[in-house]
């Protein structure tokens, strides 16, 4: 299918989990950014297809694209149901993207053990809102599917609702160390648990 906003084409192969468009991710601030309806994706005739991605490049992760999507939500805010007074910590290295570089400064002071956003934005030097869609962006299981809320004790697969396949899937290497209540899953279906 076939989706264009500001003259940048985007094509989206969700059976293959693709999508073809320009190599960098700030280009389709406004594909991600605006409230999209059913008609707004075009079904494309297989020939016309064919010519298309020849021209866009090779395809990318979807889930590439989901995380732009998760990073630019927020507008610097933490999506709902989550504390910005919150201790979060990385357990693992995200895959950082070159366009982002404050990105890495606010990766390595994560790995370095629970810390409020406050207390982030404060090791790293840069702002609070860059702080929140960071951790949007990797709180988001449809775009990091390795990367989840928790709280300690982590809670077991079982005992998580089936809200979506990415929660049940979710593997929990972005871990919430307090808050104010108990996360069975990232996903907008949490916030009105």
């Amino acid at each position: 299918m076939r989706l264009q906003r500001a003259g940048t084409d985007l094509l989206i192969d969700v059976g293959q989990q693709l999508y073809f468009g320009p190599a960098t991710l700030k280009p389709l601030a406004s594909h991600v950014e605006s409230v999209l309806a059913a008609g707004d994706f075009v079904p494309v005739d297989p020939t016309q297809w064919d010519r298309d991605v020849a021209t866009l490049g090779a395809g990318q992760p979807l889930s590439r694209l989901l995380w732009f999507c998760a990073l630019q939500a927020g507008k610097g805010q933490l999506m709902a149901g989550f504390s910005d007074a919150a201790r979060y910590r990385l357990l693992k290295w995200p895959q950082t993207e070159r366009e982002f570089p404050k990105h890495f400064r606010i990766a390595t002071a994560m790995m370095k053990g629970p810390a409020t956003l406050e207390e982030v934005t404060s090791a790293c030097g840069v702002t609070a809102a860059e702080v929140a869609d960071f951790v949007n962006a990797n709180l988001w299981p449809r775009a990091t599917p390795s990367l989840t809320a928790s709280q300690s004790p982590s809670p077991s697969r079982r005992s998580r609702p089936a809200c979506s396949d990415a929660c049940a899937d979710a593997d929990g290497e972005l871990s919430v160390q307090a808050g104010d209540r108990a996360f069975a899953c990232p996903c907008p279906c949490a916030a009105g648990q």
